[in-house]
């Protein structure tokens, strides 16, 4: 019987011994090529060994799914991948959705753990703990992504770290930019926006007996938020400012574009200098020149013109009153731009937003 063993394991072994003469080496371990191909299936196996214990998928390795009193289920999706490629098509809330609905536990619908490549993600279809969520400190910085990195968005309110600096511009936004008095200040030119508006689109109707409504509620948009913002309208339908009203819409539509984009380097950062199919990169390069040229355009005209630095009326646009602040208020040029464009850039969104559908 001890025979037979020893029979029997050498002739499942012979090729440890074969191999290396085959490769010109003494033994397994000296041929380089084996060694890489020992390394490299060690690290798969390492790598699927702690996917496969990591509910959530593979940022939410280590046991980070389980640190609290109760464990946060979630789909494990694809090794180093995660759950990216059911988020990248479609309707994500849809897919979202239908992810919480076939977790094996009904409290995925709670709470559910997923990861998006390395990015570990939480999404709640509860109202009360997205309510928790929400108002916790713990969430109080958003991921950055980098087309909003790169428009200046992390010098901005919507994206800026938690911190001084956050709070300091969340107090100049509460104390003066969106203040009460502030807002109705405004009314005459929201009035008068919307009157130009339904003249132009009665005159639309005239010549033609239909009207395409979304060109008319762009430009009623933009020259609401250009003279909030910047102290500025135009009359395109007597061809005032049209070229530079045309430059700012394009603009405005190619930052939207390159925030919407999906970027797979934002999840993959391995993939930065291999695949790029939206182009973030070169297009940011390219955008955030001209928009900053534009803004510290307009920066240095009401600088030109502003005859009292230390007040701005209740009537007065956004630039004049960022110019305004002094002491621990007081921003510094790139900041101003930062917060300016991303001002004009949000708010046009809302309206744009609503335009579509």
């Amino acid at each position: 019987m001890a025979m037979a063993a020893i029979s029997s394991c050498a002739d499942a072994t012979w090729w440890a011994y074969a191999l290396p003469a085959l490769l010109g080496a003494d033994t397994l371990c000296a041929h380089p090529a084996l060694l890489a191909g020992a390394a490299l299936l060690a690290f798969a196996t390492a790598a699927v060994l702690a996917w496969a214990a990591s509910p959530g998928g593979p940022a939410w390795a280590h046991g980070r799914g389980r640190l609290g009193a109760t464990p946060i289920p979630g789909p494990r999706g694809l090794p180093v991948f995660g759950s990216i490629f059911a988020l990248s098509r479609g309707l994500p809330h849809r897919a979202l959705a239908a992810m919480a609905r076939a977790a094996p536990t009904p409290r995925a619908r709670e709470l559910m753990a997923f990861s998006v490549g390395e990015t570990p993600a939480v999404v709640s279809s509860c109202p009360v703990t997205a309510r928790e969520v929400l108002a916790h400190p713990a969430f109080a910085d958003r991921p950055l992504k980098r087309s909003a990195r790169e428009l200046l968005f992390a010098r901005a309110i919507g994206f800026a770290p938690s911190g001084e600096y956050w709070r300091l511009l969340r107090r100049i936004a509460s104390t003066h930019l969106f203040s009460p008095r502030r807002v109705a200040a405004h009314e005459p030119g929201r009035q008068a926006d919307a009157a130009v508006m339904l003249a132009n689109i009665a005159a639309e109707q005239s010549a033609t007996g239909a009207v395409v409504l979304r060109p008319h509620l762009q430009a009623a948009a933009l020259n609401n938020i250009m003279g909030s913002v910047f102290g500025r309208r135009y009359d395109v339908s007597s061809g005032g400012g049209a070229v530079e009203a045309e430059q700012l819409k394009n603009m405005v539509r190619e930052g939207f574009e390159l925030l919407g984009a999906f970027n797979w380097s934002d999840h993959l950062p391995w993939l930065a200098h291999l695949y790029d199919p939206n182009n973030v990169a070169r297009r940011c390069a390219a955008l955030v020149p001209r928009v900053q040229a534009f803004v510290r355009g307009v920066i240095h005209e009401h600088r030109v013109r502003r005859e009292n630095a230390a007040t701005a009326g209740d009537n007065a646009d956004f630039v004049d009153v960022l110019l305004s602040l002094e002491g621990d208020e007081k921003l510094g040029e790139d900041d101003m731009v930062a917060v300016l464009w991303v001002k004009q850039l949000a708010s046009f969104s809302g309206k744009h937003t609503r335009v579509s559908c």
